[in-house]
């Protein structure tokens, strides 16, 4: 469960750190309806993603250059605290519709970010998209929860506004102007290791466990000891390495609405608290230390399996003139889109090698997404190119050269060079994969 939302100035990072061969992404132009929520949002912008610095050569694109498909992975916009802690006077009935729930803030931010997609699919260079809701084109999948599901209607609703009345949508006087329908995709939470990457996987938990056990895991118990303690006095309840996100969470969501905070949370505690929650959330993905690319397989290697896996078909028929097994459905497919969390962001980042360059500073904020692009290009065949797009006041900016194993100095992977690059990662049988190898007497580990 990862959270980020507006941490003290000097500690505000994208989730994207920018090294000397990168450049920041470009601001997106606020669509009108954001305008209200400027104050609010001003406390969420992150200085650091606006310094410029150099970027990795752009490639002159060649006349037979073509498009073929994108796969975007989102997170999904504002959404209220999960929960909160005993004494905190924030309870349920503070927040509209509950824990969790997507917020109003949250529906416009996935709106901005569907405007964003549309301006670049749809409106921008490449017209790849058709301009309304084509159904053989769109595939849109969410994890079954209610912020995710609602995201992804207010995203399309920024992709697809030019339904014609009478023919996308009933000429009805009192139908929402403009509004297409276009169907979203689910699955059972415990059934969806590609968007839900704490789906059961007693393997993983396993891993989990071992890095809790590490002397790297009891030396950042042992450093913030106090600060737990501390936490634990103010907020009525034991906090721990395991749950102290939960108390980060509330407070920074409590924060950016101005509720009426604590008085024992002063900067001074809100660093430290952020930093920790950050530096705990490491030990879920096996992305701090030690290493362990096999939780990184089982948490984030689903969802990249799955994306390859599609490009993998996407090749075929389109090498076949779509005369190959499920073609039919595959040819004219365009774009698919995962509609989820900050916690399947992260894990798909991880996928991508040295994550400290990805993730550095920071979590992935509302509306942060991952888009992967298949192309083939008149020089060197099938490539990809991946993007990343920070915020919802963002565009979409390359990342490909900080993938390891893909040129740094590119903004395009060779195809074969990526899935060769990506083969570790990805599980060949997730179920399997995450059996239970280690007899539950033999690993029991103590509480931090």
């Amino acid at each position: 469960p990862l959270v980020s939302h507006c941490p003290p100035a000097r500690h505000r990072h994208s989730l994207f750190h920018h090294p000397s061969d990168s450049k920041p992404p470009e601001r997106a132009m606020l669509p009108l309806l954001l305008l209200p929520f400027l104050p609010l949002l001003a406390r969420c912008q992150q200085p650091e993603d606006i310094i410029p610095t150099p970027y990795p050569a752009f490639r002159d694109p060649l006349p037979g250059d073509e498009l073929l498909m994108v796969q975007v992975v989102w997170r999904h916009g504002d959404r209220a605290p999960t929960m909160t802690f005993p004494t905190d006077p924030h309870k349920e009935s503070a927040w509209n519709y509950g824990w969790g729930e997507l917020t109003e803030l949250g529906m416009r931010q996935q709106y901005a970010l569907g405007r964003v997609i549309r301006n670049r699919y749809i409106n921008g260079t490449y017209h790849f998209l058709s301009r309304r809701y084509t159904p053989r084109e769109i595939y849109i999948r969410s994890t079954d929860v209610n912020r995710t599901l609602i995201s992804a209607y207010s995203n399309i609703a920024g992709m697809f506004s030019e339904g014609r009345k009478g023919m996308d949508y009933p000429s009805h006087e009192k139908w929402p102007t403009s509004w297409t329908p276009v169907p979203v995709h689910t699955m059972v939470q415990d059934d969806d290791y590609e968007g839900n990457v704490f789906a059961p996987c007693p393997r993983a938990n396993e891993i989990t466990d071992q890095l809790k056990a590490s002397a790297e895991y009891r030396k950042l118990f042992t450093e913030n000891e106090g600060l737990l303690n501390f936490l634990s006095e103010k907020t009525g309840m034991t906090v721990n390495l395991d749950n102290v996100y939960l108390v980060n969470d509330a407070l920074f969501i409590e924060r950016i609405y101005n509720m009426t905070l604590p008085s024992w949370f002063t900067p001074e505690i809100a660093e430290p608290l952020l930093n920790l929650t950050r530096e705990a959330n490491q030990f879920l993905y096996g992305i701090g230390k030690p290493y362990s690319p096999e939780l990184i397989k089982l948490r984030g290697g689903s969802m990249l399996k799955s994306i390859n896996d599609i490009f993998r078909h996407k090749l075929s028929c389109y090498t076949k003139e779509n005369q190959g097994e499920n073609c039919e459905w595959m040819g004219p497919l365009k774009y698919y889109a995962y509609s989820a969390h900050d916690t399947t962001v992260a894990a798909l980042l991880s996928t991508f090698g040295d994550e400290r360059r990805v993730i550095r500073g920071g979590l992935p904020h509302y509306t942060a997404s991952v888009a992967l692009e298949l192309w083939n290009l008149e020089d060197i065949g099938p490539a990809v190119k991946i993007l990343f797009h920070g915020a919802f006041h963002h565009n979409y900016h390359t990342i490909t050269h900080l993938t390891k194993g893909c040129p740094t100095g590119d903004e395009y992977c060779p195809f074969k060079t990526f899935t060769a690059r990506s083969a570790r990662f990805e599980p060949k049988n997730i179920r399997k994969e995450c059996k239970a190898r280690i007899p539950l007497e033999n690993n029991r580990v103590p509480e931090f």
